[in-house]
């Protein structure tokens, strides 16, 4: 049988631009610039010759053909992570390269983040390590810090420590690149850092 189907990258452009409502973060996660995934969004268009995006001012909505397309292609590429992983495990694309910072690893229970067997899905390494530069380079996913910054354009998410007086001020810096910070490994581990640090 022959399949007469788009191509695979402007299905994946597609797919992370409806995710994020943003051609900007959608290029943040694949690693290439805005115009290319806005050039792949409109050459699928053009070969569906239908409208997938309603582009706004200040963002993207999907229409109704987009949101029904939507959730089918999502659920292909998790079909195709799953049985490239089933047969390449080093891949693991679903787990996350984390690095922690040695002060932020004192204030978390021994053998953090593989304490926890909610969290081993999302967790392939822990790196100990405060170099942002890491990020940046993609040797981590995320880096779990006690302050520090500015960051650029990488996201920041902050977490208030309490317990010790002299920790009062500080805060836990969950940092990574922009198209990372909602995705369910980010969430995961944040949920997981949440209860520990509100807990120190």
């Amino acid at each position: 049988m022959t399949y007469r189907l788009p191509t695979l990258n402007t299905l994946r452009a597609f797919e992370a631009a409806a995710r994020h409502l943003s051609f900007k973060t959608a290029a943040t996660e694949i690693g290439v610039t805005p115009g290319a995934i806005s050039q792949q969004v409109k050459k699928l268009e053009a070969s569906l010759d239908v409208q997938l995006f309603r582009r706004l001012p200040h963002g993207l909505l999907l229409t109704p053909e987009g949101e029904a397309f939507w959730p089918r292609i999502s659920k292909i590429f998790e079909d195709l992570t799953v049985a490239t992983e089933a047969i390449a495990p080093k891949i693991n694309s679903k787990k996350f390269n984390v690095g922690l910072s040695s002060e932020a690893q004192n204030l978390l229970p021994a053998k953090w983040p593989m304490h926890d067997d909610e969290l081993k899905p999302h967790v392939r390494d822990l790196i100990v390590s405060s170099d942002v530069q890491m990020v940046h380079d993609d040797e981590v996913d995320c880096l779990i810090r006690l302050g520090g910054g500015p960051y650029g354009e990488l996201a920041l998410i902050s977490l208030p420590v309490k317990g010790e007086e002299s920790l009062q001020s500080q805060e836990l810096h969950f940092i990574c690149k922009p198209g990372l910070a909602g995705c369910r490994q980010s969430e995961a581990i944040l949920d997981d850092l949440k209860r520990h640090v509100s807990q120190s």
